[in-house]
């Protein structure tokens, strides 16, 4: 299975989980924030994330950007040689709706600080949601 392939089914699993999660109801509910959250969230149904190299990656910012989102943070290799490191983050609504993704790589030698961004277009609701979906090595 290719790395975009398995990107690719780790989103459908990330979005089934996240809409199995999300309860709607619109008896009291109160109306819409222009808070903005950052959330990093892992599970099991991110794969082919690697828990030892999980740490490495940092969610810092979640924010509007023209015509949509933007998140970034910063990664700093664990391992003793070079590597690339693939890092998906999913923007999704208060409730859980995957709006849009962003993925980048980031080539680092051992002990190596960079820093990283994803962008995406989507028209934004009030709240939108930053999770750090999938880090993997290539």
């Amino acid at each position: 299975m290719s790395g975009t392939q398995r990107r690719l089914l780790a989103m459908v699993a990330v979005g089934l989980s996240l809409a199995a999660c999300s309860g709607n109801s619109s008896e009291g509910a109160a109306p819409p924030t222009t808070r903005t959250t950052v959330r990093v969230t892992t599970s099991a149904a991110t794969a082919p994330s690697q828990a030892s190299i999980r740490k490495d990656v940092h969610l810092v910012n979640c924010a509007a950007a023209k015509n949509g989102w933007s998140a970034g943070g910063t990664v700093q290799s664990s391992l003793n040689h070079r590597v690339t490191y693939d890092i998906t983050v999913f923007f999704t609504s208060s409730v859980a709706e995957n709006l849009d993704y962003g993925s980048t790589s980031v080539q680092l030698k051992p002990g190596q600080v960079k820093l990283w961004s994803v962008n995406a277009i989507f028209a934004a609701p009030s709240t939108v949601l930053c999770v750090l979906t999938s880090v993997s090595t290539g």
